[in-house]
């Protein structure tokens, strides 16, 4: 259809107009703080919200198709170039044809470009007029206030530098804990009696309470000391909601160390259970159960009658039925906090490294607001995570005297404490906590992931461009906003030792609060059955986790459901979703984890607006050569994907913002890089990197200076220093952590792979060790493994490294040395001593592991003179030493563990000849021991 006057003048202005349309939706986005909080109690204001937010979904549609076109033009100009200068090398007929030929071939894609730009301009045309009717909207009758406070990253970063304050003691149920410790250990939990000795404890109260919280406190009371010997096995296990039976008797059986086998059928899983606890003492703890019908209950709770007399079940819930109709004998209704209580934990998060004058100006106004929180220890959590970064008076009473509190819908449905603390995050953590609404309730989150899941939805926005932020730097930011706000719990750390959360989980009530937030936008599909009532996606729905949950139906459900505007969708099914490639044209993130696919169809490529795909735990060969088509992709997961050759051989060049390629998990046939592999220099992630004959060289990262986080790297015995170096891996500043596996006696090649001194943690697997590992100035863990490698017949030893600063965990795993001398600790015998100077070693090592070292015999000690010599420090700050699996090992240096006065944990596991001298405590052995704690010796 030829272009009329107005269109033509509208497809050369068209760069200006999509500039204008980006503007004009940033100034919107000022006034958005105000309009949400006053958008609670006005519909009409809910509904303007409703408006901005899907015709702002609209503009990134339309920009990203815009600067698609400008990607592909800026591609096909290289194209272009290349292939002119290949052409000016020929002569001759056959080169006048193929310049004729491509000339063609650049009319048409030129045509072609025209017709989708000019389509696009009208599309921005139309969306520049409809946000102006809602701006004049604004302007003339809600009238928001711009919010211009905190718009840089460096304001994000200022309140988020403070570390996150973790509240390990528990305010107000000791007495809580004290009864139920009673209960679970008497001989009966009341006069009914239980079924078979197996009984039923039950917590109950509303959420928020602290359930889960003191139920984990009873839990961890049976994993140490004494009282660990009071049950053979102990089970933790989230029901939530739905009461799936067969991912709970999955989960039973996964905690009892047993593969769940890959059935669907109840009843084979529940004999699985009954065989596996019959005649055992066990604990199982079921959280957060919802179910009101017995007849999901009961047939697991039969399995579990085979176990021993004095076995327990404790489960948690805020109905009183549901306590009835598992046969509780014994409920334990728990009750608010009191006033005092709730202070006291709101003031551990609020008032930390606050001075005493600022404590007593403040605990007045303090005391007020934790009345409020009706003795929720969520509440007074959440509320001390908003008080901690106001520093007045005048900031604490604008928090008490809040309108929130006092708003029906929130008191109803929210806590008003959640909603104080969401209207204080900065716009952008807003719309990434929000969109944790997605994850289905007690998952397990992963902080990268999560971080990288709101980068394809460009929720992470650097709004300083003279600053050069990492958008994954500005991702962690974001999170410890919410850590420190309470927001996420349930915190697992990098063992590591530097401390980094790696994982995260939601309260329900939180969960509930994001779910509030998102409306219709994020749902979670549980179930598909066909004939069961169907949960249908709004038709705004534009975030999807559909659940597999054991249903045997064949239904589609995208067959029927509206999926056009979806931008997310995490299909957790177990079966081929092919009818997604081409119905999801405007997903920014897709997820097939696990869905038994065996090839991945070309129309992937036509997904354009795709930032981030995971394709792990599946079984295809080859991926199509269309992925490369996605020019916006920033995350490729193909992890565990033990059949796949590696990427295709033409074009990965267009994969520009490419920045995660997650390809861990071992490969059992070679996993090869393409040519053109060392142009992707935006790489920040790159899982593993393995070198074969005639397949991938180190030389293809020479370039990927951006690469960070954690890099393995496998080479053979092929190869050989000069290729090593090629690698550059000491300008490779970013890479936090160097898995490196070497060919045994590869020592030129493994010196040359020497990593950049801001390396934290080095696993190292190979023979003989680099000199390099001791000079490195960051490292905070190490871990040493020689698996198939060790061989009594080789002079094994472990290098220097007793004078590395930073030094926190180490671990020596299957080494083949039969002896440890004093060289471990960097010192020799010979050398003299000055007492007007200190000598550390090991100065700041807290974790010390040798495990299955099986021909190691002799830790040497140091003599009674340098035991005494107070110049001399050794092992200051250990604090665990832990031997397993060493069968040859005769006695401890004891002299040289007296010199680790911080030491709280000794552990001997299989060690024969040591345990005969602790059979009996009055052994002399033992009573060399007798400093430290916490002994095990089995």
């Amino acid at each position: 259809m030829p272009m009329n006057r107005e269109e033509v003048c509208l497809l050369l202005n068209s760069n200006k107009e999509a500039q204008n349309l980006s503007e004009k939706l940033k100034k919107i986005h000022l006034v958005l703080s105000d309009a949400e909080q006053k958008g609670v109690a006005d519909p009409r204001i809910m509904s303007w919200l409703e408006k901005l937010q899907n015709i702002a979904y609209e503009i990134d549609d339309v920009l990203d198709e815009w600067e698609l076109e400008n990607i592909r033009q800026k591609l096909d100009d290289v194209a272009n170039n290349c292939h002119e200068e290949s052409s000016s090398d020929h002569d001759g007929i056959d080169s006048w044809e193929t310049k004729v030929c491509f000339f063609l071939q650049s009319v048409c894609l030129c045509f072609k470009q025209t017709v989708q730009r000019r389509s696009i301009a009208l599309d921005i045309k139309g969306i520049n007029e409809r946000l102006d009717s809602i701006a004049r909207e604004n302007e003339n009758e809600f009238k928001f206030i711009p919010n211009l406070v905190g718009e840089s990253n460096q304001d994000i970063r200022r309140v988020i530098t403070t570390s996150f304050v973790d509240v390990s003691e528990i305010h107000g149920r000791s007495d809580d804990k004290n009864t139920l410790m009673s209960k679970l250990l008497s001989d009966q939990s009341s006069s009914q009696g239980g079924d078979d000795g197996v009984q039923t404890i039950s917590i109950v109260g509303a959420g928020g309470m602290g359930k889960t919280t003191l139920a984990q406190l009873v839990f961890n009371e049976f994993k140490v000391g004494e009282m660990k010997e009071q049950f053979q096995v102990r089970i933790w296990i989230c029901v939530s909601d739905p009461f799936d039976e067969i991912k709970i008797a999955r989960a039973i059986l996964e905690s009892l160390n047993r593969s769940a086998p890959n059935l669907s059928e109840f009843e084979t899983l529940l004999e699985y259970i009954k065989e596996s606890i019959s005649g055992k003492k066990f604990f199982l703890v079921l959280d957060d159960v919802w179910t009101e019908e017995d007849s999901k209950w009961i047939p697991l709770k039969v399995s579990l009658k085979s176990g021993a007399p004095g076995s327990r079940i404790l489960v948690t819930t805020r109905k009183t039925r549901v306590a009835q109709i598992i046969g509780t004998t014994y409920v334990h209704s728990l009750s608010p906090l009191s006033d005092s209580y709730c202070w006291s934990v709101l003031s551990q998060i609020a008032l930390q490294d606050r001075g005493e004058a600022d404590r007593e100006m403040l605990e007045e106004t303090g005391m007020e607001i934790a009345k409020k929180c009706k003795g929720l220890p969520l509440a007074a959590k959440t509320v001390g995570g908003l008080l901690r970064f106001k520093t007045s008076l005048q900031e604490w009473q604008n928090v008490l005297k809040s309108d929130m509190w006092g708003l029906e819908k929130v008191r109803k449905d929210l806590f008003p404490c959640l909603m104080l603390s969401y209207n204080e995050l900065h716009p952008q953590v807003k719309r990434c906590f929000s969109y944790c609404a997605i994850f289905p309730k007690d998952k397990e989150i992963n902080v990268d992931e999560l971080i990288r899941i709101w980068m394809a939805h460009s929720f992470l926005l650097s709004n300083d461009p003279s600053t050069e932020t990492e958008l994954e730097q500005i991702g962690f930011d974001y999170f410890d906003s919410l850590a420190t706000r309470s927001f996420c719990q349930d915190f697992t750390k990098d063992e590591a030792g530097n401390n980094r959360i790696v994982t995260c989980k939601m309260h329900d009530i939180v969960h509930d609060f994001a779910q509030f937030l998102t409306k219709n936008e994020c749902l979670i599909v549980e179930r598909v059955d066909a004939g069961a009532n169907q949960v249908v996606p709004a038709q705004n729905a534009r975030h999807l986790t559909l659940l597999h949950t054991g249903g045997t139906t064949d239904t589609e459900p995208f067959a029927i459901w509206p999926i056009e505007k979806l931008r997310t969708c995490f299909w957790d099914r177990n079966r081929n979703p092919y009818y997604l490639f081409s119905h999801l044209k405007r997903v920014r993130l897709l997820s097939l984890r696990a869905c038994n696919l065996k090839d991945i169809p070309k129309e992937i490529g036509s997904l354009i607006h795709l930032r981030y795909l995971d394709l792990s735990h599946n079984f295809m060969k080859n991926l199509p050569e269309t992925i490369y088509g996605l020019c916006y992709l920033q995350t490729l997961a193909v992890e565990h994907c033990y059949s796949l050759h590696g990427l295709p051989a033409q074009g990965i060049h267009k994969l520009v913002n490419l920045r995660h390629l997650l390809n861990s998990g071992g490969f059992i046939v070679d996993f090869r890089f393409p040519q053109g592999f060392e142009k992707l220099t935006n790489l920040r992630t790159l899982d593993e990197f393995r070198v074969y004959v005639n397949g991938n060289k180190l030389e293809c990262l020479k370039d990927l200076n951006n690469l960070g986080g954690s890099l393995r790297i496998v080479i053979g015995k092929y190869t050989d220093e000069h290729e090593a170096q090629r690698a550059y891996l000491r300008s490779k500043k970013f890479i936090q952590e160097l898995k490196l596996t070497t060919g045994h006696g590869r020592i030129e090649a493994t010196e040359a792979l020497q990593p950049h001194p801001n390396l934290q943690i080095l696993h190292f697997r190979g023979f003989p060790f680099p000199k390099w590992i001791t000079t490195l100035p960051n490292l905070r863990s190490l871990i040493i493994n020689g698996t198939h490698m060790a061989c009594p017949r080789i002079a094994y030893s472990l290098p220097p490294l007793g004078k590395l600063p930073l030094l926190e965990y180490l671990k020596v795993d299957e080494w083949g040395m039969q002896h440890v001398g004093h060289e471990f600790l960097g010192i020799g015998e010979t050398e003299p001593s000055n007492s007007s100077c200190t000598l550390v070693l090991f100065p700041k090592l807290r974790t010390l592991s040798f495990k299955d070292c099986k021909w190691w015999r002799e830790w040497e000690d140091i003599n009674e003179e340098r035991e005494k010599d107070i110049s001399i420090a050794i092992f200051p700050c250990l604090q665990e030493l832990q031997l397993t699996g060493c069968w040859s090992f005769k006695t401890l240096p004891y002299r040289l563990i007296r010199k680790a006065s911080s030491l709280q944990s000794l552990r001997m596991i299989v060690c024969y000849e040591p345990k005969k001298g602790y059979v009996q405590e009055t052994r002399q052995d033992w009573s060399r021991l007798s400093h430290i704690p916490k002994v095990e010796i089995w």
